[in-house]
């Protein structure tokens, strides 16, 4: 099991990246939009067609759901659990297609300490999801997670 990794062991500039990759798939992808984003665009082939990207797209919320689970593989706190506060910048790229296969990296853009609290302190992160076959970017925010100070008296490993 990963060890816990605490704000002080972050650094601005610092990267990340999952070995893992995901493939969108296209029937996946549609019961996804059906029950969370039942619009033409994604979830009716012909419909889709007509509209402005000529087919059918996955949600920007599959691609949101797909980035967290790439940004987990990718373990930037270990085993410390992963606390989101807020995400800023949200931008949706280019569109996804069924067939697209996404990796995400994410950069440190600030480690602060807490005022309120000083036990704990906050990470941001710049998340960009590619298209793993252009590295074109499709997906980009900045995600603050919640992050806790190493104990008082714990060891730096």
């Amino acid at each position: 099991m990963p060890e816990r990794r605490f704000l002080e062991d972050f650094l601005v500039g610092q990267r990340f990246e999952s070995a893992a990759s995901y493939e969108v798939e296209r029937e996946p992808m549609v019961n996804f939009a059906r029950e969370f984003d039942p619009q033409p665009i994604h979830v009716d082939e012909p419909a889709a067609a007509a509209e402005l990207f000529g087919g059918l797209v996955a949600s920007g919320w599959l691609t949101l759901a797909a980035t967290t689970r790439l940004v987990l593989a990718a373990s930037p706190l270990g085993a410390t659990p992963t606390v989101g506060v807020g995400i800023d910048n949200l931008r949706f790229q280019a569109p996804v297609l069924a067939g697209d296969v996404l990796i995400a990296q994410a950069e440190v853009l600030e480690v602060r300490a807490s005022r309120s609290h000083p036990q704990r302190g906050y990470l941001v992160l710049r998340v960009v999801t590619r298209r793993r076959s252009d590295g074109e970017p499709v997906l980009t925010q900045d995600w603050t997670l919640l992050v806790p100070k190493r104990p008082t008296g714990a060891a730096i490993s």
